[in-house]
């Protein structure tokens, strides 16, 4: 999106001239602009193209930013990125060294991905004079891929369907409800700032309608009891902060009018709801009924495992808790590394074949504890915070700050029931959202590239 016209006007002499952003020559900047559209991908197609997008962004701003002799100084929150980082890898080294087997865990190197988002964020004010174009071109891949992988008939007749192109029904539905959600900002931006490209916002009137259809079609498909309870959670608090977009009467019209088409689409499916739902909705009742009649946790949890009216995915998912609360509970401080798979042969239910905890926040306290986990938590409450104060300076759309708030927000509750922060979806949130939130720190600073002295005075 667009920066609001006080800090476009300020940034002028930064990015003037027959270069996009002052610095790189044209093809460079393209070819990077089609980088950023990848490291955005896993919400369209489940595949590790977005890291070697990020590797090369990397090294692109790397060369630059060493190049420059005037350029962004690093700060604490960048230094808290690397030196978390230096941290995990140096925990994971000695571990895979000291330990006779050289355990290495399941995934446990992704933690070190923060090294990243400094650099990612040089990346992203190397690009920000395209970032409107950018971010245009990735809705418009986004219908395209909704469009090319349409499941109609599949799901009106009630079959479980795997939206977009992705490795499971789940992670699909969870990209089309992050999809929804920054299409919906997208378009209020465009509804709202008259300022923007007047082209661009026509394009974002008419794709816009079509995009958040059929990612609700889509997400019906998927039959993800987890997406549905954190979208029924996360769309109230969107209708919420758009109303603050429109003038008051038309707000409340829109939300009613996309209120009742929501509440007849559930209505006119709601066999098939119940049919999904409902015998997971019994057993969750039944087992806090248990808890609230007297029974601890623990036993309410292991009589509803052994419990034959428990649904399969339910069942596992409480046995993969009850495994991972296990392996956390024996080391809470700092946790296991990459040790946790040792640990997990010793639980009670280490029969069970997944070693994807279906739940984000026991992925980090088993392999980090609690310490681990307060770290992550400051660092992403520290993106907030610089994302909001961005927002304030008005150096972004105030579309751009909800989107990245409520998104996370919404991220966060898909948590609760699956591991997506151990997926590419997840990691390309982390290093996408991250970068920007560098940016931002960095043009709250006023800090910016530039190739020359006499550059840093023009900017």
């Amino acid at each position: 999106m667009r920066a609001n016209k006080p800090q476009a006007e300020l940034t002028a002499g930064a990015i003037a001239g027959t270069r996009p952003t002052g610095i790189m020559p044209w093809p460079l900047a393209i070819f990077g602009s089609l980088l950023w559209i990848l490291v955005a991908s896993p919400t369209l197609v489940e595949s590790d193209a977005y890291r070697y997008a990020c590797a090369l962004l990397s090294l692109i701003a790397l060369y630059y930013y060493m190049k420059a002799p005037v350029r962004p100084r690093t700060d604490w929150i960048g230094w808290l990125c690397m030196g978390w980082a230096a941290y995990v890898l140096a925990r994971f080294g000695v571990t895979y060294w000291l330990t006779p087997g050289h355990d290495i865990g399941a995934s446990d190197w992704l933690y070190a991905f923060p090294f990243f988002f400094p650099i990612l964020g040089v990346a992203l004010l190397l690009h920000e004079a395209l970032l409107e174009k950018i971010v245009a071109a990735y809705f418009a891949v986004t219908l395209t891929m909704l469009i090319a992988t349409q499941h109609f008939r599949e799901v009106f007749a009630g079959e479980t369907v795997k939206p977009l192109i992705m490795n499971n029904q789940i992670h699909g539905a969870v990209a089309c409800g992050m999809i929804v959600i920054f299409t919906l900002f997208w378009l209020l931006h465009y509804l709202t700032d008259k300022s923007s490209d007047r082209r661009i916002a026509r394009f974002a009137y008419i794709v816009s309608p079509f995009i958040v259809g059929l990612c609700f079609i889509a997400i019906y498909g998927a039959k993800s009891k987890g997406v549905w309870l954190a979208l029924g959670i996360t769309l109230p608090l969107l209708a919420l902060v758009a109303l603050s977009y429109l003038r008051l009467k038309l707000g409340a019209i829109v939300i009613a009018i996309a209120a009742i088409l929501l509440v007849t689409g559930i209505y006119s499916v709601r066999h098939n709801l119940d049919k999904t739902a409902g015998p997971t909705v019994t057993a969750t009742v039944a087992m806090l009924e248990s808890v609230t009649g007297g029974h601890d946790l623990g036993g309410a949890v292991t009589n509803t495992i052994g419990s034959t009216n428990t649904p399969v995915s339910m069942d596992e998912r409480l046995q993969l808790w009850s495994n991972s609360w296990e392996v956390f509970s024996s080391a809470p401080v700092f946790g296991w590394g990459n040790r946790w798979l040792e640990r997990w042969s010793e639980t009670r239910y280490s029969h069970i074949q997944y070693t994807l905890l279906h739940n984000g926040y026991l992925e980090i306290l088993v392999r980090y504890g609690l310490f681990g986990a307060a770290v992550l938590a400051f660092m992403l409450a520290t993106f907030v915070r610089t994302v909001r104060r961005a927002y304030k300076a008005a150096i972004i759309p105030r579309a751009a700050w909800h989107a990245y708030a409520v998104c996370l927000f919404f991220f966060a509750l898909t948590l609760l029931s699956n591991s997506n922060n151990r997926l590419a979806i997840g990691e390309s949130l982390a290093l996408a959202s991250s970068a920007f939130a560098c940016w931002c720190n960095m043009r709250l600073k006023g800090e910016h590239l530039a190739m020359t002295k006499v550059d840093s005075k023009v900017a």
